[in-house]
This record gives structure tokens, C-alpha cells and sequence, in this order.
């Protein structure tokens, strides 16, 4: 296979593809300017204080931060990842046809680790110029908020070498996911055991919290967090699937097409919904921090500028990312609806229009978002509150403790609204998947 036929055969051809494609490139991006500013602050020496921010100029801090870019850089991956599943039906069959027709195996792994390898190498090509765009930005904000140095020499040197990495890495993710393309439909999917498997990772999980909850110190902080991300990671599919047996078994036909496309996609939908519980966690977490510093006396209170710049920083950071999984989110519906069109247009000749479709979408959407996001931030405010009381027991941590469950209700419901709103914009694609036209190609 020449690279000519290569590269036009890994191109998008579907609007399915352009939509994986773009979310691919833009998480290969955000993981690529995560991961310069990592670089970038790791070989900071020696500043002048009134230059950057406390994070930056104290050395004993700067690891924390580039610790912290590093996970968000991490969970930019997670979104590629999850943008290179999108579409995993539609694009299988296309592979499995080329199989058929003759190409080999490694061909069709080939394929699939160029497709990747392009949109990955894009993104890490994009990344340099948001890096410097943002360090740029940071630099006009007052002292306190300068927590990115301004780019240096390295980073032009660091920016191609970080975008073929990055293109090795996604082309590789994309191979592996095609090791085990069937050319050969299966009646029935693999569901036996799933279930399973996902109960015994949140059941370690959440033995992991429990158990670092029963004594003190600081290194059990991240073993409580390992616990809350295998827990999310092991419960969501597991609720999602519970969840969409519930509205299958409901007398409402727009709850029971709700329920069965919950059912079909509750892997995919539960990952990322562990992610925005994640993300609530952490927004939790600083409500509940930023709540005690304020209604307490103590000296760190004479510093809340450091205090809350880097809360604020970290609640952003997490809102972005919980962005990012509701842009995942929406992009797996759409693609959901790509493929069922047939069978959404045979549900259009009988009665049930886009209006019925869009209404089933929105109910799959919104309610497990609006639990996932108001269960993080009551686990993250929560784990914050437990750790306060054991730092100091006489402490009154009532009001805290209200708050963290207000803001939970309050987050929660606000995080339903906007899925809500955001499953307006699939509206052209419930149009196109209804359209009795697609019935011709069955």
C-alpha cells in the first residue's frame, strides 16, 4: 500500500469522521498545551519573585504545578481516547468491507493507526500556537495570577519534538483499537461479565477511600483520590446500564428509546460520566476549601490572594474539563443517532417525529449529567470536610458541611439545565436520522 492510498483512505469520509476527527485534534491539542507548560515550568530556575506568581517562584511549590498540568494533560488524553471510539460501528464496518475486499489485517490496523496518526499530528502542529497565545494572556494579568512563565527559546524546540510524539501516540491508540476488528457481525454483543468487571473496580475504590478515611496523613490524600476515580470509573457504566433498564421498563415510549440507546452506549456514556464526576469533585473540594478559609480566623487567611487565585485556577481548569466530557458526550449521542437512522426512520413512519426523538435524547442526557456532576461535588466537598475535621477536631465544619450539600442541589441542577440546552444543537441530526429517505439504504 503506497502512502498515497494511505493517507486517502485514513481521511474522513462521513460527517461521523469529521466529528471524531475535530474532537481529536482539539484534545491532542489542549493534552499538547498542557504538556508544554509542564516542560516549560519544570525547567523554570531561579525568577525574580514580582515576576510570576507564588506557585512558580517557590520552589516547593512548583512541583505541585507541574504535577497538576501533568493530570489535566492526562485527562486531554482520556478525551482522545474517547474521541477515537466515537463512531466505532460506522467505521468498522467500512474497515471490516476493505477487509473483506481483500486488504490484510495489518493493512486495516495500518489504516486505523494513520487515521489517528493525522488528526494527532494536527493537534500537536495546533498546540504551539494556543501555548504561546496563552502564555502571552497570562502575562497581562496581575502578579498573582502569572502562573505560566513566558515561553522561551526551548519551547520551539520542545513544540515539533512534543507534536511527532504526540502523532506516534495517537497513531499507536489508533492501531490498537483495531486489533480486534471482526469482519464478521455479531449477533450478539459481548455483555456477559461487564458488569461484573466494573463492580469489582468501584468496589476496590471505594475500599480504597474507606480505608484511607480510618487514619491520618497526607500521602492517604491520593490514595483517597485513586479511590473516588476507581469508583467513578467502576460505578458509572454500572448506573448508566441500571438507569436504562429503569426507563425501558416505563410506559413511555420516548423514556423506553431513551433507555434502550442508555442501554447500547453505557460504557462510553459512563466514562465520561465518571470524568464529570471527577470534575465535580474537585469543584467541591474548592467551594468547600474557599468556604472554611473564608469563615475562619486563621493566619493563611492573611494570604487570600495565594489562597484563592490558585482555587480559582483549579476550578476553571476542572470546569473545562468537565466541558470537554459534555462535548464528548453530545458528539457519542450524535453518532448514536447516525447509526440507528434506519431504525429511527421506521419509528418516524409510525408516529414518532424528531420532536419525540430530540425529547429521548435530552432524558438520556440530562439526568445521568446533572447526578454525576451534583454526586461529585457532594463526594469532593465531603472528603474536604472529613479531612478538616481530623486536621483540627474541635473545628466546626456545620456550615461547611451545609454549603458543600446546597451547592451540591445547585451545581447539580444548573449542570442539568445546560445539557438540556446543549442537546438543541443536535437537532439537525435527529432531522437527518428520522428522514424516511433512510430507509432506502436498508
Amino acid at each position: 500500500m503506497t502512502i498515497t492510498t494511505l493517507i486517502t483512505l485514513a481521511r474522513p469520509k462521513s460527517s461521523t469522521d469529521r466529528r471524531r476527527s475535530t474532537l481529536l485534534v482539539a484534545a491532542v491539542a489542549v493534552a499538547g498545551v498542557f504538556l508544554l507548560a509542564g516542560q516549560r515550568i519544570m525547567g523554570l530556575g531561579s525568577v525574580d519573585g514580582a515576576a510570576y506568581s507564588t506557585y512558580l517562584t517557590e520552589d516547593g511549590l512548583r512541583p505541585g504545578v507541574v504535577t497538576a498540568v501533568v493530570l489535566l494533560a492526562a485527562a486531554a488524553c482520556a478525551l482522545a481516547l474517547q474521541a477515537l471510539r466515537l463512531g466505532t460501528a460506522a467505521r468498522d464496518r467500512r474497515l471490516a468491507a476493505l477487509r473483506l475486499g481483500g486488504a490484510t489485517p495489518s493493512q486495516v490496523r495500518l489504516i486505523g493507526a494513520a487515521e489517528a496518526g493525522l488528526s494527532g499530528l494536527l493537534g500537536g502542529v495546533l498546540a504551539g500556537p494556543v501555548y504561546f497565545a496563552l502564555a502571552a494572556v497570562l502575562q497581562s494579568l496581575p502578579q498573582v495570577g502569572r502562573v505560566l512563565p513566558a515561553p522561551a527559546l526551548g519551547d520551539l524546540v520542545a513544540w515539533p519534538v512534543l507534536a511527532v510524539v504526540l502523532a506516534l501516540v495517537a497513531s499507536g491508540a489508533g492501531g490498537l483499537l483495531r486489533r480486534q476488528l471482526s469482519t464478521e457481525p455479531r449477533s450478539e454483543p459481548d455483555r456477559a461479565g461487564w458488569q461484573a468487571r466494573y463492580v469489582t473496580i468501584g468496589a476496590v475504590g471505594t475500599a480504597l477511600v474507606v480505608l484511607s478515611l480510618m487514619s491520618f496523613g497526607f500521602v492517604r490524600i491520593f490514595a483517597q483520590a485513586a479511590g473516588v476515580l476507581l469508583a467513578a470509573s467502576g460505578f458509572a457504566p454500572v448506573a448508566v446500564a441500571a438507569y436504562g433498564r429503569r426507563l425501558e421498563r416505563s410506559g413511555d415510549p420516548v423514556r423506553m428509546l431513551a433507555g434502550g440507546r442508555l442501554l447500547h452506549t453505557a460504557r462510553s456514556v459512563g466514562r465520561m460520566l465518571a470524568l464529570l464526576v471527577i470534575c465535580g469533585g474537585v469543584v467541591g473540594a474548592v467551594l468547600a476549601i474557599g468556604r472554611d478559609y473564608q469563615l475562619s480566623d486563621r493566619e493563611l487567611t492573611a494570604h487570600g490572594d495565594f489562597i484563592y487565585t490558585g482555587l480559582g485556577f483549579v476550578a476553571l481548569l476542572s470546569l473545562f474539563a468537565a466541558l470537554a466530557a459534555g462535548v464528548a458526550m453530545l458528539a457519542g449521542a450524535a453518532d448514536d443517532l447516525l447509526d440507528q437512522r434506519s431504525q429511527l426512520a421506521a419509528l418516524n413512519v409510525f408516529g414518532m417525529g424528531a420532536a419525540q426523538v430530540l425529547r429521548s435524547v435530552r432524558i438520556q442526557l440530562t439526568g445521568p449529567a446533572a447526578v454525576a456532576v451534583g454526586a461529585g461535588v457532594l463526594i469532593g466537598g465531603g472528603l474536604v470536610c472529613s479531612f478538616q475535621s481530623r486536621v483540627d477536631p474541635t473545628a466546626d465544619t456545620s456550615s461547611v458541611v451545609v454549603f458543600v450539600l446546597i451547592a451540591a442541589a445547585v451545581v447539580g441542577v444548573l449542570a442539568g439545565a445546560l445539557a438540556a440546552l446543549a442537546t438543541g444543537v443536535l437537532g439537525g441530526q435527529v432531522r437527518d436520522a428520522v428522514d424516511p429517505a433512510n430507509l432506502r439504504t436498508t
